[in-house]
């Protein structure tokens, strides 16, 4: 008579009471060991601080306009974790073993968590990863707005050279231009009609008139160069008025500041001790199985 092998719920009974010793031991003795060592194990505290990066729009006469990318800057200290720049910073050897830095683009928010020995030690160190992170964006910002006012700058002293050399162009085109002539109704009319200044065109010589008026418009272009230029190089001049401002253009807004956690982020004894009762319990059930599926063998090679 064949036996069949499928098995029933029955047998499935008989096997798990053959071995419920070793199904009851392996879980039990998992969760006690792995909850003793989750008590003896170092603990580990976890302070993470949420900040929030944007920049006003607002700035000094449009000085500061053209700042570098918040995005790429936030990115570009997150991927400085694992350089000794900020080693040297935040006072490790291997920022990454305590400090870690995640930037959201979508949302502007830059991640810093620390790690500590201590509640105490974990919160000290965000405070630290915060401030290091705010001076980088700063010193960052600030190169950029001074390489900004510095082409701003050389541009302004472009235009002026171009203001002279016309104003001097004008200037020798008046020497030659007659100071006097008889007004003419008829030109006068065709100049209004083809856009000239109405004042030019009534003038007793429009030409004359036309240059003397393009001479003070040209002056007074001139004098707003000059005054810009003074501007932008007594601004260069003092880099801590330049700071003050891009403090006041960079808007970090601490959502989530440093803090001492109440509990160790690791180990985790209650969640560590249920999962190694979980593990053990499958474990004991599937070796159940493979000693009833075994033991046939060894008892065919016995006979």
């Amino acid at each position: 008579m064949e036996q069949s092998d499928e098995l029933s719920l029955r047998d499935l009974y008989y096997v798990l009471k053959r071995h419920r010793n070793l199904i009851i031991s392996l879980p039990l003795g998992a969760a006690i060991l792995i909850f003793a060592l989750s008590l003896l194990w170092p603990k580990t505290y976890t302070s993470q601080v949420v900040v929030s990066l944007s920049l006003s729009n607002q700035s000094s006469q449009g000085l500061l306009n053209n700042l570098p990318s918040l995005a790429g800057l936030a990115q570009g200290f997150v991927d400085l974790q694992q350089t000794k720049l900020l080693a040297n910073q935040l006072g490790v050897d291997d920022p990454t073993r305590f400090y870690k830095a995640r930037f959201d683009e979508k949302r502007g928010l830059l991640f810093l968590t620390a790690q500590g020995r201590t509640a105490a030690e974990a919160g000290e160190r965000a405070e630290r990863i915060l401030r290091v992170a705010r001076t980088y964006l700063e010193r960052n910002l600030l190169e950029g707005a001074q390489a900004n006012l510095r082409a701003a700058q050389t541009q302004a002293r472009l235009d002026l050279r171009a203001a002279q050399d016309g104003l001097k162009g004008i200037q020798a085109q008046l020497k030659i231009a007659p100071d006097r002539a008889a007004s003419d109704a008829t030109i006068a009319a065709g100049l209004e009609a083809r856009g000239t200044d109405p004042q030019a065109a009534r003038a007793s010589n429009p030409a004359y008139t036309s240059l003397s008026l393009d001479e003070s418009r040209m002056r007074s272009q001139i004098a707003q160069l000059e005054a810009r230029i003074a501007t932008l190089t007594d601004f260069l001049q003092q880099p801590g008025a330049i700071g003050q401002l891009v403090s006041q253009a960079l808007l970090v807004q601490v959502l989530v500041p440093p803090a001492e956690p109440l509990r160790p982020s690791f180990p985790r004894p209650l969640l560590f001790t249920v999962v190694a009762g979980v593990l053990g319990l499958l474990l004991g059930v599937l070796w159940a199985f493979v000693a009833e599926a075994i033991r046939p063998r060894e008892a065919e090679k016995a006979g």
